[in-house]
């Protein structure tokens, strides 16, 4: 039973309220997020020293590097749910059991990573790039499928901590593993301090030895005595069947929805825009290595919203759950409205002080994919903060229904078309994406409008622990 307390209007709420909760929790979010974001940045500034086919392959095959793994990474995320879920009950000693296993369920990763190895030259045959690209492109892919474990685990510690109240920790240990991955890619990429020179096989390594690291540092708070007072941590280590289908029945079409929307993303760089020549492909990713600076905030917004989502609906207060989501939207669209134009205003000055492209028209054409960017990223924050809402209330089946088909209907056939049989060539498949952007915010919107999510119970049927009124009223949504 759903214990609803509207209580948002209540004297102590200020208008500015909301803002401190979503600032409190998304904040060490977006430091943590755009350090990653920075890593995957000076990766690519560094590789176009090595040339344009090292800039056009680092993108396409560090994306689907990442597409690889997003499933189960989708999945392992939402533990973030059922931790948040709990605390808001008042539940915390079960917030330590989800995260073990998140844990256990994360060790598939290394098997998906035995999996791709050898049927890598075949996935990169088929794109049609350049020889040189296919070469270099799978070089990089070949070695950060090492990273699927660590990457994993830090995913399910992460999203414990973020939605414990704890998001400082990851933020921490996000940033000291970029500081790590800069000094290593000057290292290994162009021989610096004594170390061999493996071009753009050096910087596939950097980021494998940041992400052990960063599992390591992570697991080590994580069993700290300090957390193990408050969770359990040490407590629960036991293999739970039961919760761990718990996980999967919530986290497997989040999962199936983040695999889709990254898969969409990479056919879309590498069979649409990748067909279109090296030139082309590295205009793309110079565009979308300053695009990915300016979604991270908002995608560090969609984890800060899922978790306070998560709490309140714990508390059984929709009301507090549906003020903070708008209170966030208002703030995602504040911040990518400010960026758009910034990147239409400016872009081309900022990618001849990042990048000096070798080619002219890497120059130009990366400008104006930057403007059309500015075009749509109103939609784009709508998108992403709605998503992160509705994960947190535990509406993933719908919306991985919605991810398949407006890809599938909208963004893939659009992008092509646009493409090839309107000779628009990368200008014309980043319109066909646009468009998919703008249909596929206003339906998230329209979902989370409608409240359907109010009558999702994740833990319905599961035993997992009965909700106590006087915890759910009275546990501070940040501490």
């Amino acid at each position: 039973m759903h214990i609803v307390k509207s209580r948002a209007n209540q004297p102590d709420e200020t208008r500015w309220t909301g803002v401190r909760e979503i600032t409190v929790m998304s904040g060490p979010i977006i430091l943590g997020s755009l350090s990653f974001a920075i890593m995957e940045f000076i990766d690519r500034v560094m590789v176009n020293k090595l040339g344009t086919e090292a800039l056009a392959a680092v993108g396409s095959a560090s994306i689907w590097s990442y597409t690889m793994s997003t499933l189960l990474l989708g999945i392992v995320g939402c533990v973030g749910t059922f931790v948040a879920q709990c605390l808001g009950r008042g539940e915390k000693h079960l917030c330590g059991q989800y995260a073990w296993q998140g844990l256990y369920l994360s060790l598939i990763a290394g098997f998906i990573a035995v999996a791709f190895y050898p049927i890598a030259p075949y996935l990169f045959g088929l794109m049609g790039h350049e020889p040189e690209v296919t070469r270099l492109e799978l070089v990089y892919f070949q070695i950060r499928l090492f990273s699927y474990l660590p990457l994993a685990f830090v995913t399910a510690l992460a999203t414990f901590f973020q939605a414990s109240n704890y998001p400082v920790v990851p933020m921490f240990v996000a940033i000291f593993g970029t500081a790590l991955n800069i000094v290593l890619n000057y290292m290994f990429i162009f021989g610096n301090w004594g170390a061999p020179a493996m071009g753009i096989a050096g910087a596939a390594w950097a980021t494998n030895v940041s992400m052990y690291l960063q599992f390591f540092l992570l697991f080590a708070v994580f069993l700290s005595p300090f957390m193990h007072a408050q969770f359990r941590t040490r407590s629960h280590i036991r293999y739970d069947k039961a919760k761990v289908m718990e996980i999967v029945r919530v986290g497997a079409p989040a999962g199936g929805m983040m695999f889709l929307d990254v898969a969409n993303w990479s056919i879309f760089i590498s069979f649409v825009v990748g067909r279109l020549g090296a030139v082309p492909l590295a205009a793309n990713n110079v565009a979308l290595s300053f695009m990915q600076l300016c979604f991270i905030p908002a995608f560090a917004l969609n984890q800060g919203v899922s978790a306070i989502v998560g709490q309140w609906i714990g508390r059984g207060d929709y009301e507090r759950a549906k003020a903070r989501t708008y209170t966030a939207l208002r703030v995602g669209m504040s911040y990518m409205v400010v960026m758009g134009i910034i990147f239409a205003v400016f872009g081309s000055d900022l990618i001849e002080l990042v990048f000096a492209p070798e080619e002219e028209l890497v120059l130009s054409l990366g400008h104006q994919l930057l403007i059309l960017a500015a075009v749509f990223q109103l939609f784009d924050a709508i998108a992403i903060v709605m998503g992160g809402a509705l994960r947190g209330a535990g509406d993933t089946r719908w919306m991985l229904m919605l991810t398949f088909v407006t890809a599938y209907v909208v963004f893939i056939p659009l992008a092509t078309t646009f493409a090839f049989y309107f000779n628009g060539g990368a200008l014309g498949a980043w319109i066909g994406a646009a468009a998919y952007i703008v249909v596929l915010s206003l339906f998230m919107w329209w979902r989370f409008h409608s409240e359907r999510w109010h009558a999702i119970d994740i833990f319905a049927g599961s035993g997992g622990g009965s909700t106590t009124e006087a915890a759910a009223s009275e546990q501070a949504p940040v501490q």
